[in-house]
């Protein structure tokens, strides 16, 4: 790809003043502030920074070549995850915005489950995050590659790396206020992409509706019943509560605060990934059916837009994969010193501070080189949807609502639904083509209530031994 001096000139502007941007936000003195901004974000920066990650590089870049391939059809399924994050809103960000003394969901989790939980929380929460900086990584590192031709590895350190030193020198609320400046960039841009694309389309409107029923129609019969209903469940429940999430959620001001930005990200995301799946479906109007797809987001985007406002997209579509990348890498560092390291190690503030901006950098330098051997972008997200849910989602959610938990049962669920989806997708890939999220859940729960009735025993006897 030849960028144009003008493009260019325009992508070193932006990055310019988001750099001074993040300087500007970049106050941070204990640990509480770098973890969860001292529980005082708004609604507004709640909504803008669940948004910019949810629009992330898997449901833009990505999410534009399933439509590309399939029209409408993985847009009907993702609407389950639109409707999760609403769900979350109502439901369940505001009890965890009740745990004010709370820095992270394995602090949660203790509090529910004991230090066990803790520690097993804080082992998958680094791991997911991780994996997906490498996923979002790739990403920006293949749209950069693209962009300048350097080398692929170039691209992944310089996207990460920058990131990774963001995030190490604001911690939270940087990262919050940032994601709000390019979630508003991006979100336009897109919106005006796509208006030019049906406008100049030589195809009109009909034969683009036309076009996306047939190609959602062909969609649905390339796949199963279990296919579809394990897509549908793992955009439901693999991202539900995940530690950036969960991190907002506690990061709120109040209990109104987290409810009201879950529910409006919720709304916006419906919207958004109409947008996303639409382009895919008018990029046929413009780009060869051998077009690879995950490059038809970027490809149609050089086609159709003005310069400068196509710099302008490149450097917000990268920016944007950089404010996801920020969020979990905040997450894990923070994942890593209060539940990892937190049950068997005591620091002061200032060295738990410390502890914390340099796991960042640790975990950033990991994900470049998983970035390497990382799937395509929706093909990556499912398989981390896959051990997230079965894992950690269900002992959370009864532990925010079950007044008596038992330790035993929310290690064994942690424990049974993890090793049962890895194994499940890993070494037996899926027979008789049942998601691992699905087997995955169902051994979480059925080990969570076997480790619920065996722990209320355990305290009957040890009562009769006390009597």
């Amino acid at each position: 790809m030849t960028l144009n001096l003008a493009d260019a000139g325009v992508i070193v502007l932006y990055f310019v003043l988001l750099l001074f941007f993040g300087y500007i936000t970049r106050r941070t003195k204990t640990f509480t502030e770098f973890a969860v901004g001292k529980h005082s974000v708004p609604t507004m920066m709640v909504f803008a920074s669940m948004a910019a990650t949810i629009i992330g590089p898997g449901f833009s870049i990505g999410f534009t070549g399933k439509g590309w391939i399939t029209g409408y059809l993985f847009y009907y399924m993702v609407l389950a995850y639109a409707l999760q994050v609403i769900v979350v809103g109502i439901y369940l960000a505001p009890k965890l915005s009740q745990h004010r003394d709370c820095n992270s969901l394995g602090d949660v989790m203790r509090k529910k489950y004991g230090l066990v939980a803790q520690f097993l929380t804080g082992i998958v929460s680094v791991g997911l995050c991780i994996g997906f900086t490498a996923v979002m990584g790739k990403v920006g590192g293949s749209v950069l590659h693209v962009v300048t031709g350097w080398s692929l590895g170039a691209c992944l350190i310089i996207v990460t790396g920058v990131t990774a030193l963001i995030t190490f020198s604001g911690g939270v609320r940087a990262t919050i206020a940032t994601e709000g400046l390019q979630f508003s960039v991006k979100s336009i841009a897109v919106a005006i992409l796509l208006l030019l694309a049906i406008a100049k389309a030589p195809d009109g409107i009909s034969s683009i509706a036309d076009r996306a029923n047939e190609m959602t129609v062909q969609g649905f019969e390339g796949m199963n019943a279990w296919q579809v209903f394990g897509i549908v469940l793992s955009f439901m429940l693999g991202e539900t509560l995940i530690p950036p999430y969960a991190n907002r959620a506690l990061a709120a001001k109040n209990e109104n605060a987290s409810k009201a930005g879950f529910i409006a990200a919720g709304l916006f995301c419906a919207i958004w990934f109409a947008i996303v799946a639409l382009l895919g479906v008018v990029a046929h109007s413009y780009l060869p059916p051998s077009t690879s797809p995950d490059d038809v987001f970027i490809t149609v985007a050089q086609k159709v837009l003005p310069v400068g406002l196509f710099g302008l997209l490149l450097a917000a579509v990268i920016a944007i994969v950089m404010a996801s990348q920020e969020s979990v890498l905040n997450s894990s560092a923070v994942a890593f010193v209060r539940d990892i390291l937190g049950p068997i190690y005591s620091p002061t503030e200032r060295v738990t501070l410390f502890l914390a901006k340099a796991a960042t950098l640790m975990f950033a330098a990991v994900a470049i080189y998983a970035a390497q051997f990382a799937p395509s972008i929706i093909d990556g997200l499912l398989v981390l949807y896959a051990i997230w849910a079965p894992t950690i989602l269900l002992p959370l959610v009864l532990g925010l609502y079950v007044k008596e938990t038992r330790p035993l049962a929310g290690c064994l669920s942690i424990l049974a639904g993890g090793a049962t989806s890895f194994v499940w997708l890993s070494f037996l890939h899926e027979p008789y083509q049942l998601p691992a999220i699905l087997v995955g859940l169902i051994a979480s729960g059925l080990a969570y209530f076997g480790g619920h009735i065996a722990g209320s025993q355990a305290i009957v006897l040890k009562k009769g031994e006390v009597l």
